[in-house]
Formats: C-alpha cells, structure tokens, sequence
C-alpha cells in the first residue's frame, strides 16, 4: 500500500511537470501570435494641380505697315495676248479756259435801235456784247455817226450795275471824248481797266452807257437815251452756255 501511495506520488512529481510543460506547449501552439497590424498605409496628399487657363489678353489686329497699294489698271492697248500696243498720236491738253483766246467770229455786236439815240446820234454800235478783265475780250470798239447838224463833238458815259441782282449799282462816269474823222463819225475803244478799280472787282456786272452831243460851244445840244443792260462784264472767263 505505502509503495502504491509511493509510487503514485511519485507519478505525480512526474506527470505534474510534464502536464505543466504540456500545457505550456498547447499554450504555446493554442495562442498564435498576435496577428500584427499592417502599418497604415501612408496617405499620400495628392495635390491636384488645376490647370487655370486664363483668356489670353485678345490680340490686336495688326496695323498695316503701309499704305493700300493701289491695283495698277492695264493700258488700254495692253492685251491678254501680249500684243505690242498699237501708238497713238499724242493729244494736246487742253487749255485753261482762263486762258483761252475766242476768235473774232465769237463775239456777238450790238446794234442799238436808232430811238434810243434820240435824234443826235444814230447806227451806235458795240463790238461786242461782253466784257472781261482776266480772259476775252478785254476790250470793244463802239462806233457811231452824229446826225444832228450842230453836234461836233461826242461824249462818253458809262456805269457798272452788279449783276445778276442789279441790287447795286455805280454813279456815272466820264471816259472823255471820243474819237471822230471829221465828217460826224465818232468811234472809241472801250477796255475793262477803264472801269474804276471799285468796281471792276465784281465777278459779274453789267455796263450801261449814254452818250452826249456837244457843238463847237461846248455846250450839250442833247443826249441819248440810256443804253441799259446790252453789255455784260466779267471779272474772268464768262461760263459756257
């Protein structure tokens, strides 16, 4: 008996260790290492880069640097087959009319009706029915023929109305005596610069006359009627009709 109780308190010195160390094995194989934490993944802060466009300031049309050039228009004898132009006499470039002299032929007389000479002067006639200070003419010829028996000398009178208004107009004036043959034809040549220099700076006027019979006395034996708006005074050319 005591060697049962011997021997089974020895199988406990010897299963209590190995129970121990078993239950520290199981221990060791039941309890699994701790299941390690992956460290957490790094947050990488992505910066996004947002591409701002901004309007590109609006471009200015650019100046043209020189001026338009102008298409060059082909000569009239230039061909689209290349032909050799054909020569044409050069023309004369016209005149100024300024400048242009009319013939003789242009100038219309004047023929005043015999009353108006009023008994002491008859056939009075002017050259011409114009006048100019710059162009043509610049001067007419009036003739005319004493039919009073007593008359030996004749007179001249003129004044400037401006035209077309005839709103103003000149006092008379006296050119002097006209010229004669001595048989009771008297004739004298009438210029624009014989127009007093108030006056003939109008561009347009008309020139009235009258004219005086005087006898050997040097009395006036009558004169004639008013010879009115027959003559027309340019300062320059008169305009084409």
């Amino acid at each position: 008996m005591k060697e049962h109780i011997s021997q089974e308190h020895d199988m406990k010195k010897i299963l209590i260790p190995l129970l121990t160390l078993s239950l520290l094995f199981t221990a060791c194989g039941v309890v699994q290492p701790a299941a390690q934490t992956e460290p957490p993944t790094p947050i990488i802060q992505t910066v996004v880069v947002v591409a701002t466009t901004e309007a590109a300031p609006p471009t200015s049309i650019p100046l043209p640097t020189q001026g338009p050039t102008n298409t060059p228009i082909p000569l009239p004898t230039e061909t689209a087959t290349s032909q050799p132009p054909t020569a044409e006499p050069p023309t004369a470039a016209p005149q100024s009319t300024a400048t242009v002299s009319v013939g003789a032929s242009d100038l219309t007389p004047v023929h005043v009706d015999n009353i108006l000479g009023k008994g002491v002067f008859a056939d009075i006639t002017f050259s011409s029915d114009r006048i100019t200070l710059n162009c043509y003419p610049r001067e007419f010829e009036i003739t005319m023929r004493a039919i009073h028996p007593d008359v030996t000398r004749a007179e001249m009178f003129y004044r400037v109305l401006e035209a077309p208004t005839f709103f103003r107009y000149s006092d008379w004036f006296l050119i002097g005596n006209m010229s004669t043959d001595g048989k009771g034809n008297f004739f004298i040549t009438f210029k624009a610069t014989d127009i007093t220099a108030d006056w003939r700076g109008l561009d347009e006027a008309v020139i009235e006359f009258q004219f005086a019979g005087v006898n050997k006395g040097g009395g006036v034996v009558d004169r004639t009627q008013k010879i009115e708006k027959m003559v027309k005074y340019y300062k320059n050319c008169p305009p084409v009709p």
